[in-house]
């Protein structure tokens, strides 16, 4: 471990992160980099890639999960958790501070803007897809595996679909792999972590104590079917949605939307309020669940179901953070694993779709509306920043609409 960042050092570091790491996970991860492989040095590249890759190939929010292991990787499990602290807490503060406000002037919005909001939250869905898409699928069987998933979720139960959908593509993704010919020329093996890793960083004493943290994983799953009212059975879904995310903050919403939404515990338009909001805040988007814990609330208070929600939707990471990262150099080197990520990642681009398709079904109303969206994900694509777009384009759209009408 490196003796010149002491667990404050670490918590200012990712404190200052969290407050200006804007745009989502590609751009926090070159952040990331140019803090500490550029200017600080605290990193060799090859060490940040490594990370990098273990945490793109386990479940969870990737960035954030990046961060943890840089904070693990110098202090140790604290180190982790002081990291991953100082990069959650701006957004979180200020998620729970939203949905204190938003239940006494969401009324102020009125259905119309709602509505415009919903259509802002669309567009986002629909521009992180088509990143997704391009990014993760490189070959045909994925793109017909995103096609049959979306096919797969219009006939499965809403309640295992989407787990079952993520274990079928797996194992697809493995039985599909060849070893012949699959070579260096894969998507997975351009990331230099999949070649020689030079040196282990962790320690003896953590290596044992993986097998620890992965049954403290498998807990909640074994007492799920004794979790019976709201609140614990809100704090399970986070978890276990957090378990099975693949790609990026913006999967976990399907799984969010089937758990709080579908099932009751809040209104569609104060969840889509909510995740618009989680677009214009710094840090990791998972920071949303504060959001909803607050709002259910899955707790006494508003304050400690926020607490509740946070601590349920993170717990994953590190768990399977500290079970992994000990041996990090064997896992990359199984190509299997990386193959079932391949079959993974088409299935996830397709829960995004299937969720277009029936976000599109429900909101989109006028042929205005339609090309409102597909404006909002044009624009996104430009380098103007996102706290900017989504605002300017609700109140633009806002003010079009009450000109048409008068």
């Amino acid at each position: 471990m490196n003796p010149t960042l002491s667990y404050f050092k670490i918590f200012k570091i990712f404190l200052k992160t969290g407050c200006i790491a804007f745009g989502g996970p590609a751009s926090h991860l070159v952040l990331f980099h140019f803090i500490f492989v550029q200017k600080e040095k605290y990193l060799s590249a090859e060490e940040y890639a490594q990370l990098v890759a273990l945490c793109q190939v386990i479940p969870g929010p990737t960035s954030s999960q990046v961060g943890m292991a840089i904070g693990y990787h110098f202090k140790g499990y604290l180190g982790a958790f002081y990291a991953w602290l100082g990069f959650s807490l701006p957004s979180v503060v200020l998620m729970i501070c939203i949905a204190l406000l938003g239940q006494q002037y969401s009324a102020l919005i009125g259905s119309q803007g709602f509505h415009i909001i919903q259509l802002i939250v669309l567009a986002v869905i629909g521009w992180a897809f088509w990143q997704m898409l391009r990014s993760l699928c490189s070959r045909l069987w994925q793109y017909i595996l995103v096609g049959l998933s979306v096919l797969f979720l219009s006939f499965a139960p809403v309640s295992t679909g989407q787990i079952s959908l993520i274990m079928i593509s797996g194992l697809i993704g493995i039985l599909l792999y060849n070893p012949h010919k699959n070579s260096d020329s894969d998507t997975y093996a351009e990331n230099p972590a999949d070649k020689t890793v030079h040196r282990p960083v962790f320690n003896k004493k953590n290596m044992e104590c993986s097998a620890l943290w992965l049954l403290m994983f498998t807990v909640p799953f074994l007492l799920a079917p004794w979790l019976h009212n709201p609140e614990s059975r809100g704090l399970y879904h986070l978890y276990e949605a957090a378990s099975l995310v693949f790609g990026g903050g913006h999967v976990v919403l399907p799984f969010l939307y089937q758990d709080f939404v579908q099932s009751g515990l809040i209104q569609a338009q104060q969840f889509d309020l909510g995740y618009a909001f989680a677009q214009l805040m710094p840090g990791p988007l998972f920071s949303f669940s504060a959001y909803l814990g607050a709002s259910v609330p899955l707790g006494s208070t508003p304050l400690a179901g926020a607490l509740l929600a946070v601590t349920a939707i993170f717990l994953p990471s590190f768990f399977l953070l500290f079970a992994t990262l000990p041996h990090w150099q064997w896992f990359m080197a199984q190509h299997h694993i990386q193959a079932a990520l391949m079959g993974i990642n088409a299935a996830v681009c397709g829960l995004l779709l299937a969720m277009i398709a029936e976000m599109s079904r429900q909101q989109i109303h006028q042929i205005s509306d339609l090309f409102f969206v597909l404006l909002v994900m044009i624009v996104l694509r430009s380098k103007a920043p996102v706290w900017l777009i989504l605002p300017g384009s609700f109140f633009i759209y806002l003010w079009l609409i009450n000109f048409l009408q008068t």
